[in-house]
């Protein structure tokens, strides 16, 4: 059986373990038919066949009835598991956790490139943003109630087949937000069914950050957890230390001085949304570090971007916009921006469908809502539009400028195309689709209507919820 370590703090009891181990028996011997019956929508032989076997090799390995290695990592890897299913949180004493010996080299990295400094820019950031630019009235913000949105297109979301109940919140987002979105980025070097597989390694990171609001939704989170384990268990290696990357989300950096702040925000939040788990640096082990990097930068970036508006009038300060902002730089979404473009020429392909893949998430998912940003804009930015074609080329894609959804009825074609891709793993070209998008908003400057510095978004919600 997988061992918790006698110093890892834990919220858990042995009895809860127990029947721990008895639910996951039972989930094991029901995985055929919780599938046939509770599936949401088709789904293809293939990834019937993908679906149970990663099933049932996470549930044996989260028992300890199979493992791949007699090593810390694989033990840590199990322990952190069960105690996501048993106890979720995202918190400063999980981050602090024994576990961490055992994250990964991405992310360990990335923890030299900031320290509390960028933490601390972030707070004041956001504080000086409401006080200095809202009167201290976070909610003037033009900004979308994700918990509203999500709420709103909830009955007639698309969700992959194997994240049913449909009104299990926790399912749902770790489809729409992880699993489909994270595989479209690892597209470029995971064939189609490869990919869709590995994303669900996401799981853990999304039930932790989830918890609080989460928490009964134990049916739900132990599935979840159980077939991201057996993504563990097929690849091991740096998929295992990636794995647990989920645990260390509040951890922060070492980094004593941010010479260099804009990287140093793009760091912390790469680390605080575990990004690190959708390189290619886990799955091939001539990848350099500094390519694997790229996504894990690119993809929270782009993400930040987009979701300034919301995290700001919610009086979340995680966000890292609002440290560049906190470290004095003047205009700091343009300069954000630009930043997040060049970071994507390091390696293209890697930034270029990072970026497309969480553009497909904030203008198709309910939860984000970015179609509902309306108003007037200042012109492109002639030097964004150049970086932005440059890394289209070099990614082997399209300029095809296209406006995105301008609500959410208009994205339902790219749902759909989502569960194809997902459940039959049929590629609708979502990746050029949703770059064409995101050339559309930098080229005609819509991208400025994301930006709450600046004047012109029409008003969208009154309230802010889960930030």
């Amino acid at each position: 059986m997988a061992t918790i370590s006698n110093n890892t703090p834990v919220n858990s009891s042995p009895a809860s373990h127990e029947k721990l181990n008895e639910d996951l028996n039972r989930l094991l011997n029901n995985a055929d038919a919780n599938l046939r019956l509770h599936a949401l929508g088709s789904y293809s032989e293939a990834y019937e066949t993908m679906y149970l076997e990663t099933m049932r090799n996470g549930i044996k390995s989260l028992t300890g009835a199979v493992s791949i290695t007699s090593s810390q990592e694989w033990d840590d890897a199990m322990a952190y598991a069960r105690e996501v299913i048993l106890a979720p949180k995202d918190s400063p004493d999980r981050a602090s956790s024994p576990w961490t010996r055992s994250c990964s080299k991405l992310h360990k990295e990335l923890l030299k490139r900031f320290g509390h400094g960028t933490i601390e820019a972030a707070e004041l950031g956001t504080a000086s943003i409401i006080a200095n630019h809202y009167n201290g009235d976070r909610l003037l913000i033009s900004h979308v109630n994700k918990k509203a949105s999500y709420l709103r297109h909830r009955h007639d979301a698309k969700v992959g087949a194997g994240f049913y109940p449909q009104s299990s919140p926790l399912a749902a987002i770790c489809y729409q937000t992880a699993a489909l979105p994270c595989s479209l980025a690892m597209s470029w070097f995971l064939p189609a069914e490869d990919a869709v597989q590995a994303a669900y390694v996401s799981h853990l990171s999304v039930c932790d950050d989830l918890g609080s609001i989460t928490e009964e939704d134990y049916d739900a989170r132990m599935r979840m957890v159980a077939i991201a384990a057996g993504v563990a268990y097929k690849y091991g290696g740096r998929v295992l230390n990636v794995f647990i990357d989920g645990t260390a989300k509040q951890t922060v950096g070492s980094a004593t001085r941010e010479l260099r702040p804009i990287e140093a925000a793009m760091a912390w939040r790469a680390i605080g949304g575990c990004s690190t788990i959708y390189s290619k640096y886990n799955f091939d082990e001539a990848c350099d570090l500094d390519v694997g990097l790229v996504a894990p930068i690119v993809m929270m970036a782009t993400h930040d971007l987009l979701d300034w508006r919301c995290d700001v009038a919610a009086g979340n300060h995680e966000n890292a916009i609002s440290a560049v902002h906190g470290f004095g730089i003047t205009s700091p979404f343009h300069a954000f921006l630009e930043a997040l473009l060049k970071e994507a020429l390091k390696h293209p392909q890697s930034g270029m469908y990072g970026i497309a893949a969480v553009v497909y998430m904030h203008f198709v998912v309910g939860r984000y809502g970015g179609w509902e940003y309306r108003g007037e804009h200042k012109p492109a930015c002639e030097e964004c539009v150049r970086l932005l074609q440059k890394g289209t080329k070099e990614a082997g894609l399209e300029w095809a400028p296209k406006p995105p959804p301008k609500s959410y009825a208009e994205g339902e074609e790219l749902r759909e195309g989502g569960k194809l891709w997902a459940d039959h793993f049929i590629d609708r070209s979502l990746i050029q689709e949703t770059t064409s998008w995101f050339q559309h908003l930098i080229s005609t400057g819509e991208i400025w209507l994301f930006d709450l510095l600046a004047e012109g978004a029409q008003a969208v919600d009154a309230d802010a919820d889960w930030a």
